[in-house]
């Protein structure tokens, strides 16, 4: 009987705290209408939404423990699958907007991307892209949009606009 129970260590119950907590802020940096189509309880939903108010960081660190709290009553691995899938939350809004699609291509395949858009915008700049993409990807994920990212997507927007 004994044998079926596994012991955790207290550094294996903290890992999956942080894990669950990271989870939750990925949520919470999903707009408003895309937590509504996932299938998580309301006091959770109640909980994402309000943490977007917070600006003390000490208020916000406590927020994210509660939402981890929470999180422990949601299946992970459903949330996790339905953020990866890809018809998932974030593919339909990228699906939508063309630069912010754009954008994470450039982020995830830098030089192939950084080409073909470099010689579809002759007049954009390649040192300032780079240091533009290089910015972003030091950024925390789960943390707001960084001065690198708004003007990494102002540059798309303008020059790929159609109009």
């Amino acid at each position: 009987m004994e044998d079926d129970i596994q012991y955790k260590s207290k550094t294996q119950r903290k890992k999956e705290a942080h894990a669950l907590q990271d989870l939750g802020v990925k949520l919470a940096g999903l707009p408003p209408q895309e937590l509504e189509r996932l299938a998580i309880p309301g006091d959770l939903k109640k909980a994402l939404l309000e943490g977007r108010s917070i600006t003390s960081n000490v208020a916000a660190r406590r927020h994210r423990q509660y939402i981890g709290a929470l999180m422990r009553d949601v299946d992970p691995d459903l949330i996790r699958s339905a953020l990866s899938r890809p018809g998932g939350p974030s593919a339909e809004s990228r699906e939508h907007n063309p630069v912010e699609a754009r954008m994470e291509r450039l982020l995830s395949n830098e030089a192939a991307e950084l080409e073909s858009l470099l010689d579809e915008c002759p007049g954009l700049e390649r040192q300032r892209l780079r240091q533009l993409i290089r910015n972003v990807r030091k950024e925390k994920p789960g943390t707001s949009p960084s001065k690198s990212r708004r003007t990494l997507a102002r540059l798309l927007e303008t020059h790929l606009d159609p109009s």
